[in-house]
This record gives structure tokens, C-alpha cells and sequence, in this order.
């Protein structure tokens, strides 16, 4: 409406001016005039109202462009607002989407290491526990070796006290033989040079000393014999005490080595 009070300010003036000059006239004219007059003033009520109309429409057509600017101007503003909202919510929402990701991420990470410590701990368990199972495992071998070496031992300890035992009856054997050789060969030299004399033989004599050294290369000869029996019998008793450790220590060796086998295969 600003616009069309300009316009109707400047069109009073005219049309006031043209009345008073078309009364002027049909004062001094005649009837005549009077109706010139009077179709003069129709004519000028008529642009008076032609001027208003136009002054009306210029001022209608000002305010619609007016208002046309006016909601041109009212949706740039709008579209301007609504650009920077949407862009400060976009904003917004990429703040909040990075924080998100960070809150992820540190999630992730917390949850990672959590489990890279739970995985740690666990492996350190797990070998800790197999640690345990091979000393065990091993401690079991050991103890098992052990038995068996000290039972070996314990039966050649007896093996060799029985072996002694063997030696000494041995030894009191031989002795006893001896002393039995010598008296009976000591009795048959008595016996034989007994003869001899009843006889007429003296010992001196080639007959009666042949007689006699029969006796005694007969009697050296039983005691050689006999020396070598004890002499096999005591290699046999060292024999069998030799065969026995060694086969304590095949039977250790083989052990161990089977031992050896069933600690690689559990383990490795």
C-alpha cells in the first residue's frame, strides 16, 4: 500500500483544477455551454476516475511486485536458513559420526587388547601347564630308571656276594683237596717204600725211584687237573657276574632310549 498513496496525491490536484475551470466556464456561458460544460466535466470525472483506476491498479500492481520481492526476498532467507541448517546439521551429524567412529575405535581397541591379554594369559597358562606336564613326565621317567638301576644294583650287589660266597667254598674246596692229595700221596710214597723194603728195594734204586716219581708226577698231575677245574669254575662264577652288569646295562640303555622316544613323540 505504500506504493499507491503517492499516486493518488498527485492525481487530486489535476482533477480538482479541471472541475473548477468547467464550472467557471458554465457560469458565464449559456445552456449550451452548460452541457459542454457538463460533457466536459462528465469527461473529466471520467479521466479523474481513469487516473484513480490507473493509480489504483499502478499501485496494486506495485504492492503484488512488492509483495513478489518481498517473498522472493522471504524465501531466499528461508532457502539461506534451511542451506545453513541443513549444512549445520550436516556438521552435526559428522561430529557425531567421527565421535561415534573414535567410540568404535577405542572400543575395538580396548576389546582387542582385553583379548590380546586374555590370549597372553591363556598361552602363559598353557605353557606353564605343559611345562609341568613334561617335568613330570620326565620326573616319572627318572624315577622309573632309578628303580631299575638300584634294583640292578641291588641284584649284583647280591650276585657278587654270592659270587664271594662261591670263590671262598672255592677256595676252601681246593684247599681241602690239596691237603687230601698230599696225605694220600705222602701215605702211598709210605706204602710204596713199605714194599719196596719187604721187597729188597730201596728207594735209591732205579726201580723203586721210578716207582716213586709215578706217584708224585700222578699226584701233580691230579692237582693240575684240579687247579684247572677251579680255575674254570671260578671264570665261570666271574663270567656270569660279567654278563649280568652287562646285561643291566643294555636293559638301562635300552630303557632310557625308549624313555627317549616316548618324550620326543608326547612332546614334539
Amino acid at each position: 500500500m505504500g506504493g499507491i498513496t503517492p499516486l493518488v496525491t498527485t492525481a487530486l490536484p489535476l482533477a480538482n483544477s479541471v472541475i473548477g475551470t468547467v464550472r467557471n466556464a458554465g457560469a458565464a456561458s449559456s445552456s449550451a455551454a452548460t452541457q459542454q460544460a457538463a460533457a466536459q466535466q462528465a469527461a473529466a470525472e471520467l479521466e479523474y476516475k481513469r487516473q484513480q483506476d490507473a493509480a489504483q491498479a499502478a499501485a496494486a500492481q506495485a504492492a503484488l511486485e512488492q509483495k513478489y520481492r518481498e517473498e522472493a526476498t522471504a524465501a531466499e532467507r528461508s532457502a539461506q536458513a534451511a542451506a545453513t541448517a541443513r549444512q549445520q546439521q550436516a556438521q552435526l551429524e559428522a561430529e557425531a559420526q567421527a565421535r561415534q567412529w573414535t567410540h568404535d575405535a577405542e572400543l575395538r581397541q580396548q576389546e582387542q587388547e582385553l583379548q590380546r591379554q586374555k590370549d597372553e594369559t591363556a598361552a602363559t597358562a598353557a605353557a606353564a601347564a605343559r611345562a609341568k606336564e613334561m617335568d613330570d613326565f620326565r620326573g616319572a621317567q627318572e624315577q622309573t630308571l632309578a628303580q631299575l638301576r638300584a634294583g640292578q644294583e641291588e641284584a649284583v650287589r647280591a650276585r657278587e656276594t654270592d659270587s664271594q660266597t662261591q670263590l671262598a667254598q672255592l677256595t676252601a674246596a681246593a684247599d681241602a683237596a690239596e691237603q687230601r692229595r698230599l696225605a694220600a700221596l705222602r701215605q702211598a710214597v709210605s706204602k710204596t717204600r713199605a714194599g719196596l723194603g719187604a721187597r729188597g728195594v730201596t728207594a735209591q734204586d732205579g726201580s723203586g725211584e721210578a716207582i716213586l716219581l709215578g706217584l708224585t708226577n700222578s699226584s701233580e698231575t691230579e692237582r693240575k687237573d684240579a687247579q684247572a677245574t677251579d680255575q674254570l669254575k671260578r671264570a665261570a662264577i666271574q663270567q656270569g657276574l660279567d654278563d649280568a652288569k652287562r646285561r643291566n646295562l643294555l636293559e638301562l640303555s635300552q630303557l632310557a632310549d625308549r624313555q627317549r622316544l616316548e618324550y620326543m613323540s608326547k612332546f614334539f
